[in-house]
């Protein structure tokens, strides 16, 4: 082993590692940003092309936010660059709402998720799997590690249901006390819940019946709440994970342009059987089912700036949408009828 000065650093599973240093592993992150752009100039179809990224690359920036404190600047540099890639890979203008590339391929979405919840996501599950360690060594080091950081934020000694209100981001009484509050994982596992809190309302809860702590999160689609308990501690990261997909999907629905489809598309798995592996679809249908979905056609009545003649270029018909092109333009009626035929034939 080297001998390192504080500062000094060294790789260790790809990540920056010695005392007192950024953490932040800046040589990685381009890599996987290179290799991304590799995939983009490959000879992949567009859904495999989001398959390599959901496989390869995505895994490996998850393994750097468990092993490490990582900066947000770069992070959302490489989310910028990522969520770039996939929007040409969906064929939709960068204008087009991000949400679809955040949401599930069962509710439509590309499920590429946001390197920002991924960081959240990791410093919560690194947190609970401390502080629920089957070794009862470790976890007592813990609790006396995680109490401390709380008393010194208080100025008393903490309970177990303090150390959940403090880790559940509370401001409220002694919890909102200025200064006192010292840099560690505690601290980042604190931020991290604040910043889901808003998105999925998600919460530390100490059960005093089993004398265990636990993660509240809402479910959005049912009324119902799931609480993450000790013996289900493998659940956690899926479970959060499928509230900030349906959080997404939810924010994409209520947009009264972009999410009209999708309130009924989402609704059935068989509506969305093409996302993963392109099963029974033509390029030039997936060129065309994206951008009619979150209606960015390039067509006349899409414009959303401007005083451009939003009249039909074919029929004249005062506002040229994407249903009047399909269903509603007079020059199409052959089209129309053979449609109808071919579906009752």
């Amino acid at each position: 082993m080297t001998s390192l000065e504080e500062g000094e650093v060294y790789q260790h599973l790809g990540m920056p590692t010695g005392v007192r240093v950024r953490q932040t592993p800046g040589d990685t992150i381009a890599e996987i940003l290179w290799d991304a752009g590799q995939i983009d100039s490959s000879l992949l179809t567009p859904w495999q092309k989001i398959n390599a990224l959901n496989t390869f690359l995505i895994p490996r920036i998850s393994f750097l936010l468990r092993g490490s404190a990582v900066a947000k600047v770069p992070l959302n540099t490489a989310d910028s660059t990522i969520r770039q890639l996939v929007k040409k890979w969906l064929y939709l203008p960068q204008w087009a709402s991000t949400d679809i590339i955040y949401i599930s391929h069962r509710q439509g979405g590309a499920n590429v998720p946001w390197m920002g919840d991924l960081c959240n996501v990791a410093v919560m599950i690194h947190a609970f799997r401390l502080l629920t360690c089957p070794d009862p060594m470790v976890r007592s080091i813990v609790e006396e590690a995680v109490q401390d950081v709380v008393r010194k934020r208080i100025a008393r000694t903490p309970s177990e249901q303090d150390v959940a209100t403090y880790l559940s981001s509370s401001l409220e009484a002694e919890f909102g006390r200025e200064g006192g509050d010292l840099s560690s994982l505690w601290s980042r596992a604190r931020n991290a819940s604040r910043r889901l809190g808003k998105r999925i309302s998600c919460r530390w809860k100490w059960c005093e019946e089993h004398r265990e702590p636990g993660i509240l999160v809402p479910c959005i689609k049912t009324p119902d709440h799931t609480i993450v308990t000790p013996t289900a501690r493998t659940m956690l990261e899926r479970t959060l994970k499928d509230a900030i997909r349906c959080h997404y999907a939810k924010n994409l629905k209520w947009k009264p342009d972009q999410g009209k489809v999708f309130e009924v598309s989402s609704k059935w798995d068989a509506s969305n059987h093409f996302l993963p592996g392109g099963s029974f679809t033509r390029f030039a249908d997936w060129r065309f089912v994206h951008q009619a979905r979150l209606n960015c056609v390039p067509l006349n009545g899409a414009v959303r700036h401007g005083n451009r003649d939003k009249r039909c270029r074919k029929c004249d018909y005062a506002n040229e949408t994407l249903s009047h092109v399909l269903c509603g333009c007079k020059q199409h009626s052959g089209a129309w009828r053979h449609c109808h035929n071919a579906i009752q034939n």
